[in-house]
C-alpha cells in the first residue's frame, strides 16, 4: 500500500501502544490549530466497535480523520473568535443539544436488553414467523448478444435489425457454436459485449419480462431465438439457474438479532416511561398555557 505522506506514517506512530511512546504527541496542524494523540484517541474510542476497527487498521482512514478533526477544530476555534458561542439562542441550543445526548446515552443504558437476548430460539421462531419475507426468487446467469432497434426506429433499421438478429441467433445457435466468440464481435451492448456477452446472475425479477418468457422454458445451455424489447433484439443464452428459495437462517441471523434487541428496547422503553409517570404523573398548570401562546 503506498502511503500518501510522511505525517501518516508519525501519525501511526503516535497512536501505537508501544509502552515507550508515553508523550501526547502533536499528530496534526492546520494554522494554529494541534490535534495530540489523546485527542485522536478519544474520539476513536467514543466510535462504535466496528467503526473503531475500521479507523485504526488503515493508515487512509487514519490520516483522513486527522484532517476532518483539523478542519472541524479551526471551523470552532473561528465561530469562537467571533463570539458565536456567546448569542443566547446559540448557547440554548448548545445546551439542549448537551442535555440529549445525555438523555439518549442514559436510556441506551436503561433500555438495553440483556446481552443473553436473544435466545437462540427467539432467533428461530423469529425467522420462521418471516420466511415469506426473506423469500430470494429464482435467479438466471445469462449471457446476450444485443442488436439496438429502438421501437421508434424507421422501418429500414428496424428490418435490418431484425434480420441481424435472427442471423445471429442462428449463427449461435449452431452446434459447436462460440456464443461468447459472437457476442464480443456483433453485440451491441458496449457494457456485456467485451466479456462475451455475460449478464452475470440475475433475479428473475429484473430481467425483462419478454427475456423472462423464453428463458422459462429454456434448458440450460440453450440459445434463444431472437427476442424483441423495447430497445432492440436479444439473444440469450441461458448458461445456469437457480430456483426460487428463502435466504438461511445463517446469512440473516445478525439482522434478525439487532431487530429483535431493537424492538425489545422499545419495549423496555416504553413501560420505563409508563412506570416512571405512573409513579410521578406530570401535572399541566392549564391558567398558565394561555399565556404561552404567541402573540
Amino acid at each position: 500500500m503506498k502511503i500518501r505522506n510522511i505525517g501518516a506514517i508519525a501519525f501511526l506512530a503516535a497512536l501505537s501502544t508501544s509502552t515507550n511512546a508515553q508523550s501526547d504527541a502533536v499528530v496534526g496542524k492546520m494554522g494554529n490549530v494541534e490535534i495530540r494523540t489523546s485527542e485522536v484517541r478519544r474520539f476513536i474510542d467514543a466510535q462504535p466497535p466496528e467503526v473503531r476497527k475500521q479507523i485504526a487498521g488503515a493508515i487512509p482512514e487514519l490520516d483522513r480523520l486527522v484532517r476532518s478533526e483539523l478542519v472541524r477544530l479551526t471551523l470552532l476555534a473561528e465561530a469562537k473568535s467571533k463570539g458565536v458561542d456567546k448569542k443566547a439562542e446559540v448557547q440554548l441550543m448548545m445546551e439542549r443539544a448537551r442535555e440529549l445526548a445525555l438523555l439518549s446515552e442514559y436510556m441506551n443504558e436503561v433500555t438495553r436488553p440483556p446481552a443473553s437476548y436473544p435466545s437462540e430460539e427467539d432467533v428461530k421462531q423469529a425467522y420462521e414467523a418471516n420466511r415469506g419475507q426473506l423469500a430470494t426468487p429464482a435467479q438466471y446467469q445469462l449471457a446476450q448478444i444485443f442488436i439496438a432497434a429502438p421501437e421508434n426506429a424507421d422501418k429500414q433499421l428496424a428490418t435490418t435489425a431484425a434480420k441481424k438478429a435472427a442471423d445471429l441467433a442462428a449463427k449461435a445457435q449452431a452446434k459447436g457454436a462460440d456464443f461468447a466468440k459472437i457476442a464480443r464481435e456483433s453485440s451491441e451492448h458496449k457494457d456485456t459485449a467485451p466479456k462475451g456477452g455475460d449478464l452475470g446472475w440475475l433475479p428473475e425479477t429484473q430481467i425483462l419480462p419478454e427475456i423472462r418468457a423464453a428463458i422459462g422454458k429454456m434448458e440450460k445451455a440453450e440459445v434463444s431465438g431472437a427476442i424483441r424489447s423495447a430497445n432492440g433484439w436479444h439473444v440469450v443464452k441461458l448458461l445456469d439457474r437457480r430456483p426460487a428459495g428463502t435466504r438461511p437462517l445463517a446469512e440473516v441471523r445478525d439482522t434478525i438479532v439487532a431487530q429483535l434487541r431493537a424492538r425489545r428496547a422499545q419495549e423496555i422503553q416504553r413501560n420505563y416511561v409508563d412506570s416512571l409517570m405512573s409513579r410521578t404523573p406530570p401535572t399541566v398548570n392549564q391558567i398558565e398555557l394561555p399565556k404561552l401562546q404567541a402573540k
